[in-house]
């Protein structure tokens, strides 16, 4: 009768081979995970930018308390949103008959990077009571 020696485990090449195919698919599924990470802070600044932009025309109503003005306004808005920036151009765009305006409010803030993204919206805002109070004079 001879010995029967009987393997059991694996080689050095079996594991190198295997800790080789672990390491590509930790490292696969890292770089998925911050790319998913990245699109989620992204999109987490386009939200609060709209909710921005509507709390703009709320502080800021156009033609309520003062009447509306060619010009540009700008500032900044309080904590927890201090990095982000507001401003709003306002254009006459109609003539005497037609008091038309044309207002583009814009949210602004800077990525990590250096690089700055903004929301903007354009709105045309027609003002019936000045063509007949006379109370402002629009002119292109």
């Amino acid at each position: 009768m001879t010995p029967h020696c009987q393997r059991s485990g694996m080689t050095l090449i079996e594991v190198l081979a295997a800790m080789a195919i672990l390491s590509i698919g930790l490292a696969v599924l890292v770089q998925s995970v911050a790319r998913c990470l990245a699109v989620v802070h992204t999109t987490r600044n386009y939200e609060t930018a709209r909710y921005l932009l509507q709390r703009l025309d709320l502080e800021h109503p156009l033609g309520v308390t003062e009447p509306i003005a060619a010009g540009v306004q700008d500032g900044r808005f309080d904590p927890p949103n201090d990095d982000f920036t507001w401003s709003r151009e306002i254009t006459a765009i109609g003539v005497e008959d037609e008091p038309l305006f044309e207002v583009k409010s814009r949210i602004a803030w800077s990525n990590t990077g250096g690089s700055e993204s903004a929301q903007e919206t354009t709105t045309i805002v027609f003002k019936p009571e000045y063509a007949q109070s006379g109370s402002t004079s629009v002119s292109r």
